[in-house]
């Protein structure tokens, strides 16, 4: 069962773990719930506030995933979220307390809704059954709340055992659906039934893959807090990952991940900036005008003449961290073939705060509900048999046509034309679909509605990579069986 499932990106999850069905669905938005029974129609769907629904007396599932509205719980809407300090009534008071024509404070309603996780399970056990394992998922912000311990300690009285997971969805490597180029730090609480008798493998799915310089090997790497005690919060800022061996002292290491470039349909065009008809906002301007600063800036290259040397770290969203070229002395700059690329774009953020522009090569910003804040900046044209050179010693050179490389520490892709002028400069903004993919949605996923609809509902969802590797660890300590890491590729026999 999922609740607050959305288009269904837990759903699509879900489904990709081997005997794993969603049965029944619920969420209060009906153009969520359309698209979620074009994907899922088997399933049985709820359309209305899940508060006023009777779920305590709803059918049993074995496992059971939420995701709580988490709008009020996020430091990011603009407004200083006071959990700590907050009053937190029981869920029939705030149900009680509250009319159509006194609607709940939006706070009260996104902790009522956290509250109804537990009453559905205690409710279930009432009347003789089990939920086996389940997942509640929001912002890394509900971990501030002040009842967290009363509320996570209402699981463990009716006999859970509970990991909270932080989790970046770049880093979820998936079993078999697409990865996520995007960065999305997000709270799980997996939680199991003691009478299961077997704990979730964690280490096997969780432990992304990175490359260790110091073992020169790849490792899985350790998830490491900065603050001792620390269980939650955001990658980078809260927590990094080390090599798991003392040989190189447990460096810091970055897991791989895919790039923005991997969700981008390069096939759509964009717009000269100098032939818009309407000109584009002034702070638009001024932040590619910074991309083109930070990504154009050319060095001298023996076999091709000038390119733009690598950027190794996004500057938004990585706290003490710049963009670096190759004639930085951490980096070696190498060529192979003789070959360069004149030019890669980059992405321009258009929303307050910090966030400017990042390459195609690192991962997207998180997508979020409130609109499409992704622009894509282009140059008038692009070669295609242009070549990405990476940037380390048995590296080999491939077309932008083929996919990007794996990305760790010694591992970006990053060359962009030097003396650009910002009117030849091409910018549209991220479809639907491009959106879609960077949340690690099937290619042939339906999502209905307008554009506005579908980007809504894509920064809604959940990325299906991290239910799918969430549940399988879940699954795999139900039924006390393992499952492959990776799925096995379908062969197809011509006739």
């Amino acid at each position: 069962m999922d609740w607050f499932c959305g288009a269904g990106g837990s759903s699509q999850g879900a489904h990709s773990v081997p005997g794993v069905r969603v049965t029944r669905a619920a969420n209060h938005w009906a153009k969520a719930i359309d698209s979620h029974e074009a994907n899922f129609p088997e399933a049985s769907h709820y359309r209305g506030d899940i508060r006023t629904a009777p779920v305590w007396d709803w059918p049993v599932t074995d496992i059971f995933w939420a995701s709580p509205e988490c709008t009020n719980w996020s430091v990011a809407k603009g407004k200083r979220r006071n959990f700590d300090t907050a009053m937190q009534g029981s869920l029939l008071d705030l149900l009680a307390d509250h009319t159509e024509e006194e609607p709940a404070d939006a706070e009260e309603e996104s902790r009522a809704l956290m509250e109804e996780v537990p009453l559905y399970l205690r409710g279930v056990q009432e009347r003789g059954g089990l939920v086996k394992a389940g997942v509640v998922e929001n912002v890394t912000d509900v971990r501030a709340w002040d009842q967290w311990d009363r509320w996570i300690g209402e699981l463990h009285k009716m006999g859970y055992l509970t990991r909270i997971i932080a989790l970046n969805s770049m880093h979820a490597n998936p079993r078999s659906v697409h990865a996520a180029p995007q960065s999305r730090d997000r709270l799980y609480v997996g939680y199991w039934h003691k009478s299961l008798g077997r704990t979730p493998d964690w280490d096997k799915w969780l432990r992304p893959r990175a490359w260790c310089s110091g073992c020169d090997a790849w490792v899985q790497a350790m998830q490491v807090f900065k603050t001792p005690g620390r269980d939650m919060g955001r990658y980078r800022t809260q927590y990094v990952y080390r090599c798991p061996s003392t040989t190189c002292r447990n460096q810091i290491v970055e897991p791989e991940a895919l790039p923005a470039a991997a969700a981008i349909d390069w096939s759509i065009p964009g717009q000269r900036i100098g032939d818009r008809a309407k000109p584009l906002a002034d702070k638009t301007l001024a932040r590619i005008q910074a991309g083109l600063k930070k990504f154009s800036q050319p060095v001298e290259l023996p076999a091709r003449g000038r390119a733009v040397p690598p950027l190794l770290v996004p500057v938004e969203g990585r706290d003490g961290k710049e963009a670096r070229s190759a004639n930085d002395p951490l980096r070696t700059m190498t060529t192979r073939n003789e070959t360069g690329l004149a030019w890669l774009p980059f992405i321009a953020e258009l929303r307050g705060g910090g966030s400017v522009a990042r390459s195609v090569t690192d991962a997207l910003a998180t997508v979020t509900a409130s609109g499409n804040h992704h622009g894509l900046v282009t140059p008038e044209s692009v070669d295609w048999q242009d070549l990405l050179v990476p940037y380390y010693s048995n590296g080999t050179a491939r077309t932008v046509r083929e996919p990007i490389g794996a990305l760790s520490t010694r591992d970006r892709y990053a060359l962009v034309r030097g003396d650009v002028d910002i009117n030849d400069v091409r910018f549209r903004m991220l479809e639907p679909h491009e959106i879609g993919r960077a949340m690690s949605f099937a290619d042939d996923y339906i999502v209905l509605g307008s554009k506005r609809d579908k980007v809504r509902q894509y920064g809604n969802a959940v990325t299906p990579n991290a239910a799918e590797v969430i549940l399988c660890a879940l699954v795999e300590a139900v039924n006390g069986e393992e499952l492959e890491r990776y799925a096995q590729p379908e062969l197809s026999i011509a006739a």
